[in-house]
């Protein structure tokens, strides 16, 4: 019955949604043009009764004025975001290019079209759509994947126009990651799902369960019962597999795996348990042991910043630890990594992803940054030498990509991830003619 529910409540939203993108649009533009022009009396009747008082037309004059005073006067914009929500609500963003800077120019409506909420931010300061997504495209919908006691925010992107679209869910790395892959206001999965909605690819994502069950999962760790990489993500996948499959606008027989990092890891394993998928992208995805990565990792890292070495040192013995062969599930959380229970890293150690990915049926696309040094190059070398076997594969090496697969310059550290970028529009470029010539391709 609950997945029955969740079917439903995404088949109306997305008729609603149908219905409303236009008059979404329409009531932005108006809005912005009213702000150029100078009308901020106009602005306010279209204001609720209950936010006027926030949103006088003095207020907004000075808050105009402010901007204009500062970065200069106005010379274009362009529609970054259109959303809906389960309580009916509608909003936008907009990107205006003052002279000097953008700012991102934020409106909320309700049901009837009064505006609920406008805001101004700095457009550097937060995400903003990049210039290859089309948002009137699609339609981002957010809903939760509930398993058992667990609730998993996700969100899912179907393209504007009619019929079945095939479908690309993205799944994260290693650790507490959002359905976006958060790192501060950059936000990798969201690009790659709004670039490839843009182009008619209904894209789905979901948040791993630790993002919103933490205290739970802590509780679980100090009793010492059982967390693999089927508690940590598998088996809420699943759920939401199993539900994505009989969707309205989604095609069954097209559904398609993009994991990044140990996300990508497990697709071998997931082609084989799910064989209904159509095929994998692997994204900086290690060939080596994880543990063997992290040694890599913190080797590397300690070269970029020698006065961790203490740190760095604990966590490399504690990796070689955790590939023990007398590990067992009650070895103490703090010789693991991280302190994650014994149980995850006897899992990694029994699960043989290289074999699986060898005799995997479905093609597969292999990404790799040549800056990446979480996942190196020499991952991407042995996937070629492994499956150069197999005629369904292809790979592509980017010289200037990091792990987010974010564009920079020389020796690659963590806090590169917190400068503001998008994933650049060839990345998406690739994944998309990769996916057509698969779903083009004649049938055998």
């Amino acid at each position: 019955m609950k997945k029955l529910f969740l079917i439903c409540f995404i088949c109306i939203h997305q008729l609603l949604s149908a219905q409303t993108i236009n008059r979404c649009k329409f009531e932005t533009e108006q809005i912005v043009g009213l702000f150029k022009e100078k009308q901020f009396n106009k602005i306010t009747n279209k204001v609720a009764s209950m936010y006027s008082a926030y949103y006088s037309a003095i207020t907004l004059e000075k808050d105009w004025a402010e901007l204009i005073g500062t970065y200069g006067e106005y010379k274009s914009h362009r529609l970054v975001n259109l959303s809906t929500n389960a309580a009916g609500y509608f909003s936008s963003s907009t990107e205006i290019q003052f002279a000097y800077l953008p700012f991102v120019l934020s409106l909320s409506f309700d049901s009837s079209w009064q505006v609920m909420s406008i805001a101004f931010s700095q457009s550097h300061k937060i995400h903003v759509a990049p210039s290859y997504v089309n948002v009137e495209s699609f339609t981002e919908h957010s809903f939760k994947v509930k398993n058992d006691e667990y609730e998993m925010n996700a969100s899912l992107c179907l393209p504007s126009s009619e019929g079945k679209h095939p479908l690309v869910v993205i799944i994260g790395e290693s650790g507490p990651t959002d359905r976006d892959g958060s790192y501060d206001i950059n936000l990798p999965y969201k690009d790659l799902a709004w670039g490839l909605s843009s182009k008619g690819i209904a894209s789905f994502r979901m948040d791993k369960r630790a993002v919103a069950h933490g205290i739970q999962m802590l509780y679980r760790r100090n009793n010492y019962e059982s967390f693999t990489c089927r508690e940590d993500y598998l088996d809420d996948l699943y759920k939401a597999l199993d539900t994505l499959v009989q969707m309205p606008g989604i095609d069954a027989h097209s559904i398609y795996i993009i994991g990044h990092g140990q996300g990508g890891m497990l697709i071998p394993l997931i082609c084989k348990e799910k064989p209904f998928l159509k095929g994998g992208v692997f994204l900086g995805v290690n060939e080596k042991r994880v543990q063997e990565m992290m040694i890599d990792q913190y080797q590397y890292l300690t070269k970029v910043t020698p006065a961790k070495k203490a740190e760095f040192d604990l966590q490399i013995r504690r990796a070689k630890y955790s590939m023990s062969k007398k590990l067992n599930p009650l070895t103490e959380h703090k010789y693991m990594p991280f302190e994650v229970q014994a149980t995850y890293w006897v899992w990694l150690n029994n699960y043989a992803h290289v074999k699986l990915a060898k005799k995997m049926k479905q093609p597969l696309l292999v990404l790799q940054g040549e800056r990446d040094y979480q996942v190196s190059t020499e991952n991407y070398l042995l996937w070629q030498k492994d499956l150069k076997k197999k005629k369904n594969v292809q790979f592509h090496l980017y010289p200037k990509l990091n792990h987010l697969f974010e564009e920079g310059q020389g020796e690659s550290t963590y806090s590169e991830y917190f400068t503001k970028k998008n994933i650049p529009d060839y990345i998406v470029s690739d994944i998309y003619n990769w996916l057509m010539s698969i779903e083009n391709a004649p049938l055998k």
